[in-house]
């Protein structure tokens, strides 16, 4: 088992790691004093559990489980602090566990015991592997499962669903639906439109999905639920959050966040509804680009400098057009338009 310790503590990770070499030497400690670090080291090791501090200086332990679980799902965790106010939130975070401090080796001991039965139950579940199922957004909509692609009947399925989408995770009321993809038809053939849409996309969503991509339908309302699929929608707005809420943002989750963006949100279609969130994502993306340029050109790296110059230019910003102009003339004694 790895095992992941996140404490602004430093001597609390040396207590807890001679704690947990005396329940089991097996287990491989990795440990760190601030989040960000610990980020990496998920991000490089194959962590099975965690044992988060709740307040830590650059984010909470309840801001880097959401990371870790958007990553690795079936990730074990365990919140550790000094308050018990936190109890019902942990468990809201699918905690195994919750041990207040001062922490005493046989409450530890208790907690690593679920731990290890929580893997050795996730163990025999995976004695059939499947493969993660994806869905992506940025760019062309694309939802797979390994190798397989959700192949849409007709273009207006593709619409029913990127909309469910849209709303996830909250229910969409079927006249909505129907008004909205077929506002010249009458309120009966639209229904019957949407329902031998949704019986279509249900069908093959159980054929790619695994059933891990359902519409559910209850009070006349339709709503997409969503369990453990990767969205690269939500996985761009983690790593920009995350990177963002440090006082000195995090130059990998920047990296991360702009390695997820691959286009505009629907970037092939022309949906009227999806323009706003368009718009949000595209700026965000910007202030991503912006921050990495920043950071770029402050170490004297002229040519990935330029290389995200480029992606700033291609993607029509406004703003800081006459500074990059300027520092391009000056380090390569050419214009912008050399860029394209």
């Amino acid at each position: 088992m790895n095992l992941l310790i996140v404490e602004d503590e430093p001597e609390m990770i040396a207590a807890m790691s001679s704690m947990i070499e005396n329940y089991n030497k097996e287990i491989r400690i990795l440990a760190s004093s601030s989040p960000s670090e610990a980020i990496g080291i998920f991000e490089e090791h194959d962590i099975d559990a965690a044992l988060l501090d709740i307040r830590m200086p650059e984010m909470s332990g309840f801001d880097l489980a959401e990371y870790f679980t958007m990553r690795k799902p079936d990730i074990s965790l365990v919140f550790i602090t000094a308050y018990n106010s936190y109890a019902q939130e942990a468990f809201d975070a699918n905690a195994v566990d919750y041990v207040l401090k001062p922490i005493r080796q046989e409450r530890l001991y208790r907690a690593l015991d679920k731990i290890s039965k929580e893997l050795a139950e996730r163990k025999n579940k995976r004695l059939e592997i499947s493969p993660k199922i994806q869905i992506k957004a940025l760019g062309k909509i694309i939802v797979s499962s390994g190798d397989s692609i959700l192949k849409w009947k007709r273009k207006k399925s593709m619409e029913v669903f990127s909309y469910l989408l849209h709303q996830e995770p909250a229910p969409v009321h079927k006249d909505i639906l129907c008004e909205l993809m077929w506002p010249e038809c009458v309120p009966k053939k639209a229904s019957h439109y949407l329902q031998t849409i949704i019986y279509q996309l249900r069908k093959s969503m159980a054929e790619v999905a695994d059933n891990r991509i359902l519409i559910e339908y209850a009070d006349h309302c339709y709503r997409l639920k969503l369990d453990c699929v990767m969205y690269d929608v939500n996985l761009f707005q983690l790593a920009y959050r995350h990177a963002l809420a440090q006082r000195n943002p995090s130059m990998e989750l920047l990296m991360e966040a702009e390695q997820i963006y691959s286009g505009p949100y629907y970037g092939e279609e022309c949906w009227v509804w999806a323009l706003g969130k368009q718009q949000s994502l595209s700026i965000k993306y910007q202030r991503v680009l912006e921050q990495i340029i920043e950071y770029k050109m402050q170490s004297g790296s002229i040519e990935e400098t330029l290389f995200y110059m480029e992606k700033w230019f291609s993607g029509g910003f406004y703003g800081k057009q006459s500074q990059y102009n300027a520092w391009i003339k000056t380090n390569t004694g050419k214009d912008e338009s050399a860029l394209r």
